[in-house]
């Protein structure tokens, strides 16, 4: 339901994953209001790295991250910025929608 935006693509090496501006497609803003899904901004999951904890914690290409613990994201790079405070003594959830609907997980470096 998210493409791409402007690049570039900005890694998030902490966590394991590729990320970029997301931008709505045509086919989420005609089925938004109808089927009751989220529209909003946010970072694009563009690739994983399958060992990384991103990967592990369940996270795949095509979400779209639009809080990293108690911060908003509207970008990629902003979601790089926040992804780089995961520590590993406490969990950091991250929110994001997967097919226009809501998920969230927790992070945390090994």
């Amino acid at each position: 339901f998210y493409t791409c935006g402007t690049p570039p693509q900005v890694e998030a090496e902490v966590v394991g994953m590729t990320l970029c501006d997301g931008q709505p497609t045509d086919e989420l803003s005609l089925r938004a209001n109808a089927e009751n899904l989220q529209v909003r901004e946010g970072a694009l999951v563009f690739k994983l790295d399958r060992e990384g904890i991103s990967n592990i914690a369940g996270l795949q290409k095509g979400d779209l991250i639009y809080r990293v613990g108690s911060i908003d994201v509207a970008d990629a790079e902003t979601a790089v910025e926040n992804l780089g405070r995961v520590q590993s003594q406490a969990d950091t959830v991250v929110n994001f929608l997967r097919g226009g609907r809501p998920y969230r997980i927790k992070l945390r470096r090994e």
